[in-house]
C-alpha cells in the first residue's frame, strides 16, 4: 500500500511540473493562430485533469 501511494505521489508532483509548463505554453500560443488556440485549449484541459487529481489525494 505504501509503495502504492509513493506512485500516486510521483505521478502527481510529475503533473504539477506539467501544468507549471502548460501555463506557460499557454500564455505563449493562446494569442496566436487557430493551431496555437487549440494548443492553449489542450494544456488548460491538463491543468483541469491535475485540479480533478487533487482531490484523490
Amino acid at each position: 500500500m505504501g509503495e502504492a501511494v509513493a506512485q500516486v505521489r510521483e505521478v502527481a508532483d510529475h503533473l504539477q511540473t506539467l501544468v507549471v509548463q502548460a501555463d506557460v505554453l499557454s500564455l505563449k500560443y493562446e494569442s496566436e493562430l487557430d493551431q496555437g488556440r487549440e494548443l492553449a485549449w489542450l494544456l488548460r484541459k491538463v491543468k483541469a485533469l491535475s485540479l480533478r487529481e487533487k482531490s484523490y489525494m
